[in-house]
């Protein structure tokens, strides 16, 4: 009997021990000095910040993961439901399809030339713009701010119309000119955005660099290109990764203006796969099936993968200038 009863005390001592009572840890948690609580504190609060950070980046690079699982898919395993992300067998002609589908080299050349002189041109002339609405004081400056915010605000689909009548009465349908020639005004794809972002670092830039250079001698233009230019690094990385992404991204100006099948860019040939991917399979017949479009999915999304690596690339070379200029937003005093 006292053997039973000793064991009985023992198996009760060690479920005291064992057991898991939230009460019990609070008040070991309040009897705690102040530097372990402050410590506990902080591994708490990482393990939600990372939590919160992880989800997060898994929703982004989701449909990227996607988008690489099914480019290198067969047909065959697309429509098999018991393959989900691991190809049971690499389809490398998906790429090579795509290839020949988006005239890629052609279309290549037409995306970046656009893209480029954009970029270029709308860094240039938004930061001039942007330098004179932040820097001076002059009669009808509010006005001219206020088309500014006006371009910006008013959706490009309400005047796509009488644009294109006008580039078309100037002959100029089916050329760069239409998306290149408004980036040199300041104006161009979200060119008022760009200038707003200039004006906002130019004027915090204090005005005593300016009185120092002009008792130094400098004018407005060396003032300009010498001091202020410099100053705002960040800004010029920020409007020519954003100007270029946008750009390249662009499937509706562009496609509105360059919609010649040898000048066409790399955006709007992707909807052209699945008629490439039909005609290829049927040889001219009949219109593709639903049969068809499932088919062709694989070769779309390799298609689609070729069209954003040379986004990556850019995000990955200029992700330190775009992260220290958007942390600078507010800090330049």
């Amino acid at each position: 009997m006292s053997e039973v009863t000793a064991t009985v005390e023992n198996t009760s001592e060690v479920e005291k021990k064992t057991s898991f009572s939230i009460p019990g840890l609070i008040k070991k948690y309040e009897n705690l000095g102040y530097k372990a609580k402050k410590k506990i504190n902080f591994v708490i609060s990482r393990i939600f910040l990372y939590f919160v950070l992880i989800e997060m980046a898994y929703l982004f690079i989701l449909p990227f993961i996607y988008i690489f699982s099914t480019a290198f898919m067969t047909s065959n395993d697309y429509l098999d439901p018991t393959v989900q992300w691991i190809p049971t067998t690499i389809e490398w002609s998906n790429f090579s399809k795509a290839f020949v589908a988006l005239n890629y080299i052609n279309s290549f050349i037409q995306s970046a030339g656009t893209s480029i002189l954009s970029a270029v041109f709308q860094t240039l002339s938004c930061a001039i713009i942007g330098y004179s609405l932040g820097r001076f004081k002059y009669k009808g400056r509010n006005l001219i701010f206020f088309f500014v915010v006006l371009v910006l605000l008013i959706p490009p689909q309400t005047t796509i119309l009488s644009s294109y009548g006008m580039w078309s009465q100037l002959g100029m349908i089916n050329t760069w000119a239409p998306i290149v020639l408004p980036c040199i005004f300041g104006l161009g794809y979200r060119g008022a955005l760009f200038v707003l972002i200039y004006m906002y670092f130019f004027q915090r830039i204090p005005d005593v660099l300016d009185d120092a250079a002009r008792i130094d001698g400098a004018g407005p233009i060396r003032l300009f290109i010498q001091i202020m230019l410099p100053l705002v690094k960040s800004a010029i990385a920020i409007v020519c990764i954003f100007s270029f992404v946008w750009h390249w991204n662009d499937n509706y100006e562009t496609p509105t203006y360059m919609f010649r099948e040898d000048i066409m860019t790399l955006q709007p040939k992707l909807e052209k796969i699945r008629t490439f991917y039909s005609e290829y399979v049927t040889a001219g017949d009949a219109g593709a099936t639903v049969f068809d479009k499932a088919m062709s999915e694989p070769m779309l999304f390799a298609g689609c993968l070729m069209v954003m690596i040379p986004v990556l690339l850019v995000y990955i070379l200029g992700q330190k200038q775009l992260t220290q200029g958007i942390e600078r937003m507010g800090i330049i005093e």
